[in-house]
């Protein structure tokens, strides 16, 4: 039988990556709060598509990752 403390740990390949972002910003139709997840790995610059999960409006994604790994996103309208 496996202690509590066991399994409570988590692996080194479950951890997140210090460099891998959880984003929030603001729907470009409703201005609800949402989050994406941003990883360097996709590159410096990323755009895609995410539906709000308020308004389920799909909103354009700029996200950002400078040389020292800080991480900005930006939403618009898609059209």
């Amino acid at each position: 039988m496996q202690e509590q403390d066991d399994i409570l740990d988590e692996s080194p390949e479950d951890s997140p990556d210090e460099n891998e972002h959880f984003l929030s910003y603001a729907c470009a139709y409703c201005g609800e709060p949402n989050e994406v997840f941003a990883d360097p790995s996709a590159g410096n610059k990323q755009v895609l598509v995410e539906d709000c999960a308020v308004c389920c409006r799909p909103n354009v994604l700029r996200i950002f990752i400078d040389d020292t790994g800080a991480a900005t996103v930006e939403a618009e309208y898609e059209g």
